[in-house]
């Protein structure tokens, strides 16, 4: 070996120097109680589902709330929309804020298929929305005159 070569030991830490290297660690960590930036979104999650027995309408709504003071940051939003065989159904998401301003998003559902008589519908969607006022989601359908269900889970945070 010439004296540029290396022994493969290159950026290992001797045991002579651990504990210098833990004491610096220790005097760089945060104080306890305050959460990790990476982690804000974690310790402010929003996590709510509702589900709804649909009475016979073309129409129902379905209300999420924000609580007082804060704004939600919708992420991710899923439901299962079950009515009768043959029937449809559409999803709309609306999005309010203190200032007036409002948002109407339509969302896909997709038929998974056909069980005791039922169509099963399912949306899935990764998305990233704000509400502060209402949050409210609209299940529309092509028949008034049968009862259907609804169940819709939003997952975001707040801020």
């Amino acid at each position: 070996m010439n004296a540029r070569s290396t022994s493969g030991r290159r950026g290992r830490v001797g045991p002579e120097h651990r504990g210098a290297i833990r004491a610096s660690v220790a005097r760089r960590a945060k104080p306890q109680g305050k959460p990790n930036p990476c982690d804000t979104c974690a310790a402010d999650a929003f996590l709510e589902w509702h589900d709804s027995q649909l009475p016979p309408a073309f129409n129902a709504e379905i209300t999420f709330q924000a609580p007082a003071g804060q704004r939600l940051v919708i992420e991710f939003v899923t439901a299962t929309i079950e009515v009768p065989a043959g029937e449809s159904a559409r999803l709309r998401m609306f999005t309010g804020f203190s200032s007036g301003q409002a948002g109407n998003f339509d969302l896909t559902v997709v038929l998974q298929g056909i069980v005791n008589g039922r169509s099963i519908y399912v949306a899935t969607h990764s998305l990233r929305t704000y509400a502060d006022g209402f949050l409210a989601f609209n299940v529309n359908r092509d028949n008034a005159f049968t009862p259907g269900y609804a169940l819709i889970c939003v997952s975001g945070y707040l801020v």
